[in-house]
């Protein structure tokens, strides 16, 4: 089975907001094993919505609008549906104190008519009841065609009460009562950092045909300090899914190995923690950091647990704390200057004797939009691993972004080698 997702509202296609609502719906099936072959985004005009809709029924077995069942003038799907199936809109009692659940005190009858446009369903359709949020959905079968349409609200918590506790549900029991051999799609991901897309092409050339061969697709993502592997296998059957999608990621994490520091949403924080935790040693790790101003003891200390190993840090933005507090000498900024591997090395040195730790990790570079007036400069950064046997190795990289993206990916790219450092240390 095949779906299509349209969601409603000019803010989208405006660009006010993100359409998340697309993302979460296309997981959610895709968890269950079905493929989004559409994904459309429409203003709040009902000949868009009706021509979106058409156009989806067309050519997918499931469509989920999501969008456009307020109140409010500008909501239209409910209308769209109907008109576009030929049907009538008819109030249905049952969703009436739903339509009017937020109202405390005595209103207006006009007020009340317009609150009450949420109880309107086309005629035939199944009412999916809010837990949340005052607009009901409502669920269409078109059985001639045998597709089943679903509308819910745009609200991204009401959507997803929606989906969570109704639509999908009610998708597997569809799902389930097909008598045809329904194709299934299981999907994992690989988390990487410190890589670029053309470098991982150029190491997995032999399994991009490996992986065809068998029938898994193998897809890449880029954002900021993060490649995503995205291994997707189709077939009839759950079990050569798993194993082939199993077999294709084995072949992945043993040639990219130091890349990968996760799965699915995994933060590399997380990825942290556990290795230190499978060390079995009570090992500590603190900071010193100058141009991520922080970013890195926050990303440590999101997960819960860290102050177990993580000592604290300092955060050295300018000279005079790195001369005060870190103890960094005046002549070797002046000579070297504070983004070089030479202040970089003492970073991580002072700060593992600051605060007793095993490890620590320093960085210090230029996040721009200047860089000591050489714009050549920007993204220049270096960072620094203290080891236990106060032996230090320091990286000397170049990223690209703007400010809070080189921010990001030096972070990513500094906890993913302090990870690295500690599994080959234990």
């Amino acid at each position: 089975m095949k779906a299509s997702i349209v969601c409603i509202g000019s803010e989208i296609n405006l660009g006010l907001i993100i359409n998340t609502n697309a993302t979460y719906i296309a997981q959610k099936l895709s968890e269950i094993g079905i493929e989004s072959n559409i994904i459309i985004s429409v203003k709040d005009l009902k000949s868009d919505i009706k021509e979106a809709t058409g156009f989806c029924i067309d050519h997918s077995d499931i469509i989920i609008l999501s969008g456009g069942l307020g109140p409010t003038e500008d909501d239209l799907t409910r209308d769209a549906v109907a008109d576009l199936l030929d049907l009538k809109l008819i109030k249905n009692d049952l969703l009436d104190d739903k339509s009017l659940r937020f109202i405390r005190k005595e209103i207006s009858q006009k007020l009340k008519k317009k609150l009450l446009k949420q109880s309107y369903i086309p005629e035939g359709a199944r009412p999916i009841i809010p837990n949340i949020g005052s607009a009901s959905g409502f669920e269409v079968f078109l059985r001639e065609r045998n597709k089943w349409l679903f509308s819910i609200p745009g609200v991204p918590k009401e959507m997803k009460d929606m989906i969570d506790n109704s639509v999908i549900k009610r998708i597997k029991d569809i799902l389930d009562s097909s008598k045809e051999n329904n194709e299934k799609i299981l999907k994992k991901v690989l988390l990487t950092t410190g890589i670029s897309e053309s470098e991982i092409e150029e190491k997995i050339p032999d399994i991009y045909k490996t992986a065809a061969r068998m029938g898994v697709e193998i897809g890449i993502t880029a954002s900021p300090g993060i490649i995503r592997l995205i291994i997707v296998s189709k077939s009839l059957s759950d079990k050569t899914n798993n194993e082939n999608a199993d077999r294709i990621k084995s072949m992945l994490v043993e040639r990219l190995d130091e890349f990968i520091y996760g799965e699915e949403n995994k933060l590399i924080s997380e990825s942290l923690k556990e290795t230190i935790m499978k060390s079995g040693k009570a090992i500590t790790i603190s900071a010193a950091e100058s141009m991520t101003g922080g970013l890195i003891s926050q990303m440590i200390t999101d997960v819960s647990g860290s102050s177990q190993y993580f000592k604290g840090a300092v955060i050295s933005y300018s000279d005079f704390s790195k001369i005060k507090i870190l103890g960094i000498e005046k002549k070797l900024l002046k000579q070297y200057g504070a983004v070089s591997e030479q202040v970089c090395r003492e970073m991580a040195l002072n700060v593992k004797k600051i605060f007793d730790s095993d490890y620590s990790v320093s960085i210090s570079g230029f996040a721009g939009p200047e860089a000591d007036n050489n714009i050549d400069n920007v993204g220049l950064t270096y960072i620094g691993i203290a080891m236990p046997d106060e032996e230090i190795k320091v990286f000397r990289l170049k990223f690209i972004g703007t400010r809070t993206e080189i921010k990001y990916r030096a972070s990513q790219f500094a906890l993913n080698k302090l990870r690295l450092q500690i599994h080959k240390s234990n």
